[in-house]
Protein backbone atom coordinates (compact mmCIF):
# COMPACT_ATOMS: atom_id res chain seq x y z
CA UNK A 1 0.00 0.00 0.00
CA UNK A 2 2.63 2.12 0.09
CA UNK A 3 3.08 2.56 -3.47
CA UNK A 4 -1.05 4.66 -2.97
CA UNK A 5 0.66 6.73 -0.64
CA UNK A 6 3.12 7.81 -2.65
CA UNK A 7 0.87 8.40 -5.54
CA UNK A 8 -1.36 10.19 -3.53
CA UNK A 9 1.42 12.81 -2.24
CA UNK A 10 2.53 13.25 -6.15
CA UNK A 11 -0.67 13.92 -7.45
CA UNK A 12 -0.37 17.21 -6.53
CA UNK A 13 1.60 19.26 -9.36
CA UNK A 14 3.89 21.11 -6.86
CA UNK A 15 5.32 17.69 -5.24
CA UNK A 16 5.85 15.70 -8.34
CA UNK A 17 8.14 18.59 -9.84
CA UNK A 18 9.74 18.52 -6.49
CA UNK A 19 10.58 14.76 -6.62
CA UNK A 20 11.18 14.79 -10.54
CA UNK A 21 14.32 17.22 -9.53
CA UNK A 22 15.10 15.24 -6.69
CA UNK A 23 15.17 11.92 -8.54
CA UNK A 24 19.06 12.50 -9.65
CA UNK A 25 19.87 14.99 -7.23
CA UNK A 26 19.93 16.17 -3.28
CA UNK A 27 18.58 20.06 -3.05
CA UNK A 28 18.39 22.37 -0.22
CA UNK A 29 15.15 24.39 -0.21
CA UNK A 30 16.58 27.51 -1.45
CA UNK A 31 17.62 25.66 -4.79
CA UNK A 32 14.24 24.60 -5.17
CA UNK A 33 12.72 27.99 -5.05
CA UNK A 34 15.43 29.14 -7.46
CA UNK A 35 14.79 26.36 -9.82
CA UNK A 36 10.62 25.85 -9.70
CA UNK A 37 10.14 29.67 -8.68
CA UNK A 38 7.73 28.44 -5.78
CA UNK A 39 7.83 30.54 -2.44
CA UNK A 40 10.03 28.31 0.29
CA UNK A 41 7.74 28.37 2.79
CA UNK A 42 5.08 26.23 0.62
CA UNK A 43 8.50 24.45 -1.30
CA UNK A 44 8.71 23.38 3.20
CA UNK A 45 5.41 22.53 3.46
CA UNK A 46 5.19 20.30 0.28
CA UNK A 47 8.46 19.50 1.11
CA UNK A 48 7.45 18.03 4.58
CA UNK A 49 4.21 15.90 3.00
CA UNK A 50 6.46 14.42 1.11
CA UNK A 51 9.20 13.45 4.09
CA UNK A 52 5.73 12.19 6.47
CA UNK A 53 4.86 10.07 3.04
CA UNK A 54 8.25 8.74 3.28
CA UNK A 55 9.78 9.89 -0.14
CA UNK A 56 11.97 12.05 0.75
CA UNK A 57 14.82 12.20 3.22
CA UNK A 58 17.40 15.26 4.40
CA UNK A 59 20.66 15.88 5.54
CA UNK A 60 22.09 18.79 7.40
CA UNK A 61 25.18 20.43 6.30
CA UNK A 62 25.70 23.88 8.82
CA UNK A 63 22.74 26.02 8.52
CA UNK A 64 21.07 24.16 5.23
CA UNK A 65 18.96 20.85 5.02
CA UNK A 66 19.72 19.20 1.59
CA UNK A 67 16.36 17.22 0.73
CA UNK A 68 16.95 13.75 -1.72
CA UNK A 69 14.82 10.65 -2.00
CA UNK A 70 14.47 8.09 0.76
CA UNK A 71 15.93 4.49 0.60
CA UNK A 72 12.09 2.73 0.48
CA UNK A 73 11.00 5.39 -2.13
CA UNK A 74 13.67 4.68 -4.85
CA UNK A 75 12.74 1.37 -4.28
CA UNK A 76 9.68 1.89 -6.08
CA UNK A 77 11.18 1.70 -9.56
CA UNK A 78 8.12 1.36 -11.85
CA UNK A 79 6.81 5.17 -9.81
CA UNK A 80 10.34 6.54 -10.81
CA UNK A 81 10.33 5.20 -14.36
CA UNK A 82 6.90 7.04 -14.47
CA UNK A 83 8.30 10.21 -13.43
CA UNK A 84 11.23 9.94 -15.85
CA UNK A 85 8.73 9.66 -18.60
CA UNK A 86 6.74 12.50 -17.21
CA UNK A 87 9.64 14.24 -16.97
CA UNK A 88 10.40 13.86 -20.68
CA UNK A 89 7.01 14.45 -22.05
CA UNK A 90 5.42 17.30 -19.81
CA UNK A 91 6.35 20.90 -20.77
CA UNK A 92 6.45 21.94 -17.00
CA UNK A 93 8.95 19.13 -16.00
CA UNK A 94 11.32 19.61 -19.18
CA UNK A 95 11.48 23.70 -18.43
CA UNK A 96 11.94 22.65 -14.57
CA UNK A 97 14.68 20.42 -15.54
CA UNK A 98 16.23 23.22 -18.24
CA UNK A 99 16.35 25.61 -14.99
CA UNK A 100 17.94 22.52 -13.28
CA UNK A 101 21.02 22.45 -15.92
CA UNK A 102 21.11 25.68 -15.89
CA UNK A 103 21.33 25.95 -12.51
CA UNK A 104 23.96 23.64 -11.91
CA UNK A 105 26.39 25.22 -14.61
CA UNK A 106 26.42 28.59 -12.68
CA UNK A 107 26.84 27.00 -9.30
CA UNK A 108 30.33 27.26 -7.51
CA UNK A 109 30.67 23.75 -6.31
CA UNK A 110 33.19 25.07 -3.80
CA UNK A 111 31.03 26.98 -1.85
CA UNK A 112 26.81 27.27 -2.68
CA UNK A 113 25.23 30.44 -1.89
CA UNK A 114 21.74 30.53 -2.92
CA UNK A 115 20.21 33.27 -5.72
CA UNK A 116 17.77 34.00 -2.94
CA UNK A 117 20.16 35.02 0.01
CA UNK A 118 21.86 36.80 -2.80
CA UNK A 119 18.79 38.87 -3.72
CA UNK A 120 17.98 39.75 -0.24
CA UNK A 121 21.58 41.23 0.46
CA UNK A 122 21.60 43.70 -2.67
CA UNK A 123 18.48 45.08 -1.79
Amino acid sequence: MESLRYMKELAHESRLRIVALLRDHELCVCELEDILGIRQVNISKHLNRLKQAGIVDSRREKQRMFYFLSEAFQKEESLLRHIAELTLQEPLLQADRERFLRHEETKDTRIYVCNVFKKENLT
